[in-house]
């Protein structure tokens, strides 16, 4: 005797495809370069820098060294301000024509301030380890930079630096009370500060 069987039809549901996280691009440099009227302070300040530097230095290794290193932090200084971002598009170039001025004109030198900017960049690399959030990369690139330019003048930079950064984080608690605690300062314009009046006034 035959069975008859009933047809079961197939579900036509299908699992939905689980979609992947969209990855994070980094952003375009010319997205994150000054425009407007910080634009022109930016190339103001960098021109008066640039003056500043040949004229405390002459015509001299040390003097095309701040015509290079002086700038750039300005420039990196309102691009963190704005984006909290130290683009390694700007950072790593400058860095490696600050070593070849640096190993050009102080070559007997050269090895110090390679030590300074790996003391200093090691340090905020660390640190930031440690204290997730506090510091980034580019915070740690900045400093090998600072350390690489300045050599013996990196500490005077660096304690700039933070004093600046604890200033403006006390203004900050101080307007805005404990609700403000968590936010996020950068710390590369108070860099760029250190670096630009050690370098000067050193």
């Amino acid at each position: 005797m035959s069975v008859e069987t009933i047809p079961v039809s197939e579900s036509t549901t299908q699992p939905e495809p689980v979609s992947e996280p969209t990855p994070v691009k980094s952003q375009p440099l010319r997205e994150l370069l000054p425009t407007g009227p910080l634009l022109v302070l930016v190339a103001v300040a960098g021109a008066a820098l640039v003056v500043a530097s040949f004229g405390r230095f002459g015509l001299s290794g040390k003097g095309l060294l701040g015509a290079v290193f002086c700038p750039t932090l300005v420039l990196l200084a309102a691009i963190d301000a704005k984006h909290k971002l130290l683009p390694n598009a700007i950072v790593l170039p400058a860095t490696l024509v600050v070593g070849v001025i640096v190993a050009a004109s102080m070559p007997g030198d050269f090895l110090w301030h390679l030590a300074a900017g790996a003391a200093l960049g090691g340090f905020f690399f660390v640190f930031g380890t440690i204290f997730a959030g506090s510091l980034g990369m580019g915070d740690a690139k900045l400093g090998f930079m600072l350390g690489l330019a300045l050599g013996v003048q990196t500490f005077e930079a660096a304690l700039i630096a933070c004093a600046g950064l604890l200033v403006a984080a006390l203004y900050v608690l101080a307007t805005r009370g404990v609700s403000a605690r968590k936010d996020a300062i950068p710390f590369g314009p108070f860099l760029a500060l250190g670096g630009i009046l050690a370098f000067l006034l050193g």
